[in-house]
């Protein structure tokens, strides 16, 4: 990994609102941490959710729809689903609505109640019900509204991507006009509009980021995370936001037989009841070409008092049921297990699913 002094400058809300307690990844402690100056403070989870739900705002329910779920395997072959030692599949399922705004899914994200959001790249949330390990039938949507409490309208405001929860508000980063903005869908549902919590470079080490290619991921812990699908030099560029600056990073994918750039991110999550005892951070890398189709990689990185280390834990490719997976979560079952959640991007083609798979790491993986 090597790190990089940013000459961009966020564009954050007003200077003298309090530090942000709370939003992903491993605090940035690099030289290269810029000064923001006057402007230095991230606006705190108060004030965004008084910007994203004003006092005169009332709350609107999401939109009821039916989210039908027919499992499926991980594979179609005796043989075709190999995973390594640790790693159990927990499930899969292909997602279908008849309304058809569901699709598009591009971060997924567990809710208190058993239940997923997630964002769709056409600027809406989509809740999607599950309880006990069972997917209900039952979903919700909301469609994106900007600050000026309008409905974000086309690919330019409306590419929302990666998706991270803290302090009852969803932070969703954006492509083409790369941006974090947080909504307080709690306190306002269907009637949150958007708070800006960041701007986003689109030129990082003299590169220009594609408008496509922008901040897929996103990660909630000691800073807020973005991370880019655009690889620069065979690397990630990850962004980590905190109250005094921004620190941009290019980490180096983790050996594997393909190019991965990075499109999710799980929030950090401690490894037992003590500080000391770690946490850990668990990302999604995807490639496609028309030859070898999609082929994923899951890897983690560990973080405790003496440093940090990653590893990669399992990949996906055909003939395994895969496609445009864009999204990963984290659960935490009853015995301590962690769950991965991962879904999948439709693009809105009939060529392409939604489907949702969960992997279980038991014994050596977790």
């Amino acid at each position: 990994m090597r790190t990089l002094t940013s000459s961009f400058l966020l564009s954050l809300m007003a200077a003298g609102l309090a530090a942000c307690s709370a939003p992903a990844g491993p605090e940035p402690t690099d030289s290269s941490a810029m000064s923001m100056g006057q402007a230095a403070a991230l606006p705190s989870p108060a004030a965004l959710k008084a910007l994203s739900c004003p006092s005169e705002t009332s709350f609107v329910a999401p939109t009821e729809l039916t989210i039908e779920a027919e499992a499926i395997p991980l594979s179609d072959r005796a043989n075709g689903a190999s995973l390594p030692p640790g790693v159990r599949f927990a499930g899969g399922w292909a997602l279908t609505s008849p309304n058809e705004s569901v699709g598009g899914l591009s971060g997924i994200e567990l809710l208190p109640d058993g239940a997923f959001l997630t964002v769709s790249d056409t600027g809406a949330f989509v809740w999607i019900g599950h309880e006990a390990g069972e997917l209900t039938g039952q979903g919700r949507i909301a469609y994106m509204k900007g600050q000026d409490d309008q409905l974000l309208r086309g690919k330019t405001e409306g590419d929302s991507e990666g998706l991270a929860l803290k302090d009852g508000l969803a932070y969703v980063s954006f492509e083409r006009r790369h941006r974090i903005e947080a909504f307080a869908l709690e306190t306002c549902g269907a009637s949150a509009r958007a708070a800006l919590v960041a701007s986003l470079p689109g030129e990082i080490d003299g590169t220009d980021i594609r408008e496509n290619s922008g901040a897929e991921a996103l990660s909630s812990g000691k800073t807020l995370r973005a991370g880019y699908e655009q690889l620069i030099g065979g690397k990630s560029p990850l962004v980590d936001v905190t109250a005094t600056g921004a620190t941009i990073t290019l980490r180096d994918p983790l050996g594997t037989d393909f190019d991965s750039p990075l499109v999710g991110m799980t929030n950090r999550i401690a490894l037992g009841d003590r500080e000391t005892a770690g946490s850990v951070i668990y990302s999604l890398r995807r490639n496609y070409n028309p030859v070898f189709g999609n082929r994923l990689a899951v890897e983690a990185e560990y973080m405790d008092a003496g440093g940090s280390s990653r590893r990669g834990l399992f990949t996906l490719a055909p003939p395994m049921n895969v496609d445009n997976f864009e999204g990963i979560t984290v659960e935490t079952l009853a015995d301590g297990t962690h769950r991965i959640w991962i879904v999948s991007d439709d693009n809105f083609s009939d060529r392409q699913r939604t489907l949702l798979f969960a992997f279980d790491l038991v014994g050596e993986a977790h």
